[in-house]
């Protein structure tokens, strides 16, 4: 990509009014009504780290605010529709403050019933497409109907797809769970990663301290203290996908990759138990998913691609509904 480079700060001072949204253990969204930035549409918030418990560090955040500025148009477009990716780092007399994120689109928030009988509008944490079904029809919660594998299995593609992008910008997720991903349903099953900030670029040290949600780690992690890699990302995607399509009672702690046999037949079941069962580095790998989840939903099929490919390979190719971007991933036609 030619031109000036993107800017990965900005001043707190830049900001302008500011709504507080919520507040949580790490830092306060705020609202920023008059706050725009080019090519990124819908409003913008900011994320104000108590910095007296989350200790950040600078660079690490511009590098993952310069990735995504990297990243082809088209291919950037997808990955936005995927993640609540940090856009700017935040500065305050020289410190990270926070990050610049986009709002969270409506189409992942839910209205709730409460017990008490009041309502509340929060994020649909994918913790809500896991638990009971029946649990979440009495708050209201959108989740699939019973028997529905199809819209559970394509929310697991989505998943599969945003993990293959990061991956193959040579990031690492980190704390991927129940609560750390969104999902909608309508007009069409997708999901939406959210706390990206905590991601780190593979080779660097992590911008937050990367932990793991209980009942999500990696059983390497009983040996000692590891760091997150893509390989424990491969672990909790395979996890993430388990427990997506066989819900209820227990599901949300369930490790036991047989009970999905019925929805990912032969060879996603030989997908599964690899992943969750055998040695690390034969877990297989979120584009592995990808095209598994996509010929079991009947969806075209297209062959692996590199992150980056030879210049003399760098064409557009087209194959029912997809392309090939300029650097050879394929993402949705357009």
């Amino acid at each position: 990509m030619s031109g000036k480079p993107e800017p990965t700060t900005v001043s707190v001072a830049d900001l302008g009014t500011r709504q507080r949204l919520n507040s949580g253990a790490n830092g306060t969204i705020h609202l920023l009504p008059g706050m725009q930035l080019a090519g990124v549409p819908g409003p913008l918030v900011f994320k104000e780290y108590k910095l007296h418990s989350t200790a950040v560090s600078l660079s690490g955040l511009q590098n993952l605010v310069a990735v995504r500025h990297r990243m082809e148009p088209q291919r950037r477009a997808v990955f936005d529709e995927l993640t609540v990716w940090p856009l700017r780092v935040v500065i305050d007399g020289g410190t990270a403050a926070g990050v610049l994120m986009r709002l969270i689109p409506d189409d992942f928030m839910q209205e709730i019933a409460l017990p008490s009988g009041s309502r509340e509008r929060i994020p649909r944490e994918v913790q809500h497409l896991i638990f009971d079904a029946a649990t979440a029809r009495r708050r209201e919660i959108d989740v699939p109907a019973d028997g529905d594998v199809r819209s559970r299995m394509a929310v697991c593609a989505r998943m599969a797809y945003a993990m293959s992008l990061m991956h193959g910008a040579d990031l690492v997720y980190g704390d991927l769970s129940a609560r750390n991903v969104l999902y909608g349903l309508r007009p069409r099953p997708t999901v939406l990663l959210v706390d990206c900030d905590a991601a780190r670029v593979r080779g660097s040290a992590a911008v937050n301290r990367q932990l793991d949600t209980p009942d999500w780690e990696p059983p390497e992690r009983a040996d000692g203290p590891i760091p997150q890699s893509q390989v424990t990302d491969r672990y909790k995607l395979a996890l993430f996908i388990l427990r997506c399509l066989t819900p209820g009672r227990g599901s949300s702690v369930n490790r036991d990759w047989s009970v999905a046999a019925p929805a990912l037949g032969r060879a996603g079941t030989q997908l599964l138990r690899a992943a969750l069962d055998g040695p690390p580095r034969d877990r297989p790998k979120a584009r592995e998913w990808l095209f598994h989840l996509r010929e079991r939903l009947g969806a075209p099929l297209i062959p692996p691609a590199p992150a980056v490919v030879p210049a003399r390979a760098r064409k557009v190719v087209t194959t029912d509904g997809w392309r090939r971007d300029a650097d050879g991933v394929w993402i949705p036609a357009r």
